[in-house]
């Protein structure tokens, strides 16, 4: 039997507006999804090893006590002295030379690229946070699942990366409060709450995972692991702090899988690669991207004081020229086309979300009841489209019962 089971969840993301642009520098506004990765931590009295379980991605390895205690008791790389390091610093870490530790750690077991990003994601945090602190492991099984699709647009390695840097800093909290360990160096955690996360400790793992993304996207917009922290609306500018956007109407939304792979870090660099051949042509779509994400967050805004078709409609007016800029910018697919005239033929709108070249898209749907979805849904995957309803701005990341 388990002597401290930990379960911790957060959501995944959809970006409504700002896809590309905000690379730029340009305004983005994303949303959390009701759909969420789940991790579960179970420790042990007796034993030793520690097994981790990724079901999605078909991993299941028990790495043992000798190397997990090898690995946090290897000095972290830092551009910084040590002396400055704890794991409320992260922007300390020398990125690069511990990506290159931990894919030597990692099991040659895995290959296969979405299982060793997986690994290598998890083990960059486990050791950067753990090995920040005096820790004493015991026996442990760790088993992750989600609901979301990995690499479709959805936020999958974000929401993953969210959901370990709070279960790090929840067990460190559990285990200080228990007194099972101490601190090399004093952290910024809340002792007194063991439920859940106050602002400091989220802006904490919103940094964390913010470094996790950097091994599988490159250099990340920040707004996957700030809405996967956070959840609920958030307009978020590079240059500039999240700003959460309060609703009290809900927003519900179809999400379309085209069931077509796609390569983040490709497009964003095709875009640039665009960008740099057409310069003032590109950035005139980037500009023209901009003022439709700001006429969105108006409308979204003006939602509970005005006629609600009336600006439902306009946002889909919106949809539909964003949708057309992303194509401009070659980031659009077949399968994404025929998902967005699948849903004009019901009078809807649509457009990707993500980086595009397949994954997701989406349909913020109006109020017209659950009869009109569910036709809309059945067309879909008609056509062989993974089609789901869901919400938008809920929750973020948390600690479940």
């Amino acid at each position: 039997m388990a002597s401290l089971r930990i379960c911790i969840s957060a959501p995944g993301k959809v970006i409504l507006h700002g896809e590309h642009s905000v690379v730029y520098d340009k305004l983005a506004l994303a949303a959390s999804l009701g759909l969420r990765t789940r991790l579960e931590f179970c420790e042990f009295e007796e034993g030793e090893g520690g097994e981790v379980e990724f079901c999605d991605l078909g991993i299941s390895h028990c790495y043992n006590f000798k190397d997990i205690h090898q690995l946090l008791a290897t000095p972290i790389p830092l551009t910084k002295p040590p002396a400055y390091y704890n794991l409320s610093h992260p922007e300390f870490l020398s990125h690069e030379e511990v990506v290159k530790i931990i894919e030597t750690f990692v099991s040659v077991k895995f290959q296969e690229p979405k299982q060793r990003q997986a690994l290598i994601s998890f083990f960059y945090l486990f050791w950067t946070i753990l090995g920040s602190t005096d820790s004493v492991l015991k026996r442990f099984k760790l088993t992750l699942r989600s609901d979301l699709t990995v690499g479709a647009g959805t936020g999958s390695s974000a929401s993953f990366a969210v959901t370990i840097a709070a279960f790090l800093l929840q067990f460190i909290k559990i285990k200080k409060f228990e007194s099972k360990f101490f601190y090399k160096t004093i952290t910024e955690l809340n002792l007194e709450n063991l439920n859940g996360f106050d602002q400091v400790e989220l802006d904490l793992v919103s940094k964390w995972a913010f470094q996790s993304e950097r091994i599988i996207h490159g250099t990340p917009s920040g707004v996957d692991n700030t809405i996967c922290t956070f959840g609920g609306l958030v307009s978020f500018r590079k240059s500039t702090t999240p700003h959460l956007i309060q609703l009290s109407s809900k927003l519900t939304l179809i999400l379309i899988n085209t069931n077509t792979p796609r390569d983040t870090k490709h497009l964003v660099g095709k875009v640039a690669s665009k960008r740099v051949k057409y310069r003032p042509i590109i950035d005139a779509i980037l500009d023209a991207m901009d003022q439709t994400t700001i006429k969105a967050l108006d409308y979204l805004q003006k939602i509970d004081n005005s006629d609600v078709l009336e600006l439902y409609e306009a946002l889909g007016e919106l949809v539909d020229v964003n949708q057309n800029l992303l194509r401009c910018l070659g980031v659009s697919h077949p399968r994404l086309d025929e998902a967005c005239e699948t849903l004009a033929e019901f009078g809807l709108h649509g457009k990707l979300t993500g980086a595009g070249g397949g994954g997701c898209a989406i349909c913020v749907v109006p109020p017209y009841g659950q009869e009109r979805v569910d036709e809309v849904i059945a067309e879909l995957k008609k056509k062989g489209f993974g089609a789901v309803f869901t919400d938008l701005g809920g929750y973020g990341v948390r600690v479940d019962q």
